[in-house]
């Protein structure tokens, strides 16, 4: 089915806002790299007094902006690939503009966040950075944007472990919100109907929602989710999934992009 006149004017908008962010981003990190006598070694690096077109800036405040630029070119590479796949397949609607406006300064902000998470020896343990390191950590930071926000978390809740939680009284019971960490078969062979979501915290009655319809699983565990499609996704769809308790503080999941062949 054709898009209809609002949401092709919206994908059309945003193929062209997509392109301006990520070119710009792109040669924003070419402007502004050091050059070869700044960036063959960290320490030669940290000598350096100045960083290019960015101006008067430190080389610490010329790699934080790096990483920033890079995060938003690598979310470039998410949205843009998210975006064609629907309008390719004449699935776009325009209620999504504002998550594709907004996705390369989300992942401008995880580069930003990965910079800082790696210089405080929090990932790796790294003590020195070189700019090489920075712009790829930030594209792939940015580009896929799940896998980093949920290693970061892992980093905060490993910093601030606590079983106090366990010991309160009249606490809010299976208030846990559910998680999505894979789904199988994916991508979904164009001959499969049954799969399996894969998380944490899924609880007896939960529902599963594929772009906006829900569906009852036929199998529920607390760490595994199984169901059978009744009506599949057009080919080459990739469809937004999220699964649903029936009760909790936060009962839904975040949304999980799945493939289907």
């Amino acid at each position: 089915m054709p898009l209809d006149k609002n949401d092709s004017h919206a994908a059309n908008f945003l193929l062209i806002y997509l392109l301006v962010v990520g070119i710009g981003a792109a040669v924003t990190i070419v402007l502004n790299f050091p050059g070869n006598e700044i960036a063959k070694d960290a320490k030669t690096f940290s000598e350096h007094q100045g960083f290019l077109r960015f101006g008067k800036l430190s080389p610490d405040q010329g790699l934080i902006l790096l990483a920033f630029v890079a995060g938003v070119a690598g979310s470039f590479l998410h949205a843009g690939q998210s975006l064609i796949t629907f309008v390719g397949n004449e699935s776009f609607k325009a209620s999504w503009t504002a998550w594709y406006l907004f996705r390369p300064w989300i992942g401008g902000v995880l580069g930003f966040a990965i910079y800082f998470a790696l210089r405080a020896g929090l990932i790796g343990g790294a003590s020195a950075v070189n700019p090489y390191g920075v712009v790829a950590l930030g594209l792939l930071g940015g580009w896929f944007s799940k896998t980093t926000t949920d290693k970061l978390q892992e980093v905060f809740e490993t910093l601030f472990k606590t079983d106090a939680d366990k010991d309160r009284k009249d606490k809010l019971i299976n208030a846990e919100r559910p998680i999505i960490e894979s789904v199988d078969p994916s991508p979904v062979p164009a001959n499969q109907n049954d799969i399996t979501i894969v998380g944490r915290n899924f609880m007896t009655g939960a529902t599963l929602i594929i772009d906006g319809e829900q569906l009852t699983p036929g199998t529920v565990s607390d760490t595994e989710l199984k169901v059978t499609l009744t009506q599949r996704p057009a080919a080459g769809t990739e469809s937004s999934i999220q699964v649903k308790n029936p009760q909790g503080q936060e009962p839904t999941s975040s949304e999980f992009k799945v493939l289907f062949e």
